[in-house]
């Protein structure tokens, strides 16, 4: 029901240390409370649990839970546009449900024009009764209870507070960012007392790690290394491969080490070597996600991510395995499927061999496979490259060029988004 979420083995071990605190104290206070994963974990530990944060969403979900009233209107500025919903606002769980609901929709105000948001637009409207009556039902159902809820910021709150001896819990948001820009548009259309905090920067973080850590109980989770917190490392959690570790530092002295394991499954047709030359006859064939797992960790770059595809295909020629692809659900065009990964098996005698995979991601039978397991229409097909150039080599071409910006990933310079026809061709 809420966004985001803390790794089930960060939550674990959060459970685990917070246990050893039982008949040394009474209360918990976790800082910055985001979606409230961290007091869902303690809920059932029978401490008293406070929280704090500086966003409308998780402020609204807070003040619910500490049974205090939703101090939440519309904006004079979005009321002609929002007047349907002002019935629905009553203060507590019906003003909740409106602040949960509207994080996925509110998005699309003022985009109407455009096919599928106002298509989205005009089902969210309708439905909307029965969505509204189903997720205050949901609310109500909580077993989640807070002591208190402060809508401050942390270090401010850990200062007038929380008492000096009290335990603190946090993983806080370190990336600029994070929740400003994932919930704007609440903002942007509902009214709130927000708090005025100051940007989290070097100092900032400096003073909320010497806050949380000047205290006999505490946990605190970092994606980076804090130096003069060493001795009090006690687990690295690390869920998925090339993903982000967490560094859990905590009073307590307990370790935990988690890492990554991906199913794989043999691969049972050759793969091109060096030398061997390519035949004639060129076809797809399914991949399980445990074989293209074993094909991605030896073939693809390593410095890209990995996504978890809905369909995965190897491309054969006569037999012979000499590069793969995958998509995904189409997420906004129902009838845009993206191609999440495509790369050719190497070493090889052949330079270009990245191009035929593509060639045949974009066949009528790659489109035919993908209609059949996605059970749509499928006439396009996007995908996204990160590179140092303003094109991509491999992608120019056969896909038109839709959009060039800067690359959030410091590793390149660009983020090309590319987009092309399905079915153009056959494999023959």
């Amino acid at each position: 029901m809420f966004h985001g979420s803390i790794p089930a083995d960060l939550r674990a071990i959060i459970h685990e240390h917070a246990a050893t605190w039982a008949g040394q104290a009474e209360d918990i206070y976790v800082g910055c409370s985001g979606n409230f994963t961290i007091e869902r974990v303690l809920h059932d530990a029978r401490f008293r649990l406070h929280g704090c944060d500086v966003q409308l969403y998780s402020s609204a979900i807070g003040w619910y839970l500490a049974g205090q009233e939703l101090p939440i209107t519309i904006r004079p500025e979005s009321a002609e546009e929002l007047t349907w919903l002002a019935p629905y606002f009553d203060g507590r769980a019906g003003t909740l449900a409106v602040v949960l609901l509207g994080s996925r929709f509110f998005q699309w105000f003022g985009r109407g024009d455009h096919p599928y948001y106002g298509r989205m637009l005009a089902a969210y409207r309708q439905q909307f009764p029965e969505l509204h009556a189903k997720t205050v039902a949901k609310i109500e159902a909580l077993p989640l209870r807070l002591a208190s809820y402060a809508a401050l910021d942390v270090n401010q709150w850990l200062a007038e507070r929380v008492p000096a001896d009290a335990p603190v819990v946090a993983f806080p948001p370190f990336f600029a960012g994070d929740y400003e820009s994932q919930f704007a548009a609440l903002d942007a259309h509902l009214e709130w007392p927000a708090p005025e905090y100051p940007t989290l920067d070097d100092a900032a973080k400096q003073t909320l790690i010497e806050r949380i850590t000047d205290r006999p109980h505490w946990v605190l989770g970092l994606h980076f290394d804090v130096d003069e917190l060493a001795p009090y490392l006690r687990g690295q959690v690390q869920t998925a491969n090339r993903g982000l570790p967490i560094n859990v530092y905590s009073s307590v002295a307990r370790s935990r080490i988690v890492r990554p394991s991906q199913r794989l499954e043999m691969v049972r047709a050759p793969q091109l070597v060096p030398g061997q030359r390519l035949g004639e006859r060129l076809s797809l064939a399914p991949l399980s996600m445990g074989q293209f797992a074993t094909l991605r960790s030896q073939y693809m770059n390593h410095n890209i991510r990995p996504g978890t595809p809905t369909m995965a295909l190897a491309v054969l020629v006569d037999g012979v395995v000499v590069g793969t692809f995958a998509f995904s659900t189409p997420k906004y065009d129902p009838h845009n499927v993206y191609l999440l990964s495509d790369f050719p098996v190497a070493p090889t005698s052949y330079g270009r061999l990245a191009k035929l995979v593509l060639y045949a991601a974009l066949s009528r039978k790659a489109q035919f496979l993908a209609q059949r397991t996605m059970n749509t229409r499928l006439r396009r097909m996007n995908t996204t490259a990160f590179t140092q150039r303003p094109v991509s080599m491999k992608y120019r071409g056969l896909l038109h060029l839709n959009s060039r910006k800067d690359s959030p990933d410091p590793l390149y310079r660009y983020q090309l988004d590319y987009v092309g026809e399905l079915g153009r061709w056959s494999l023959a």
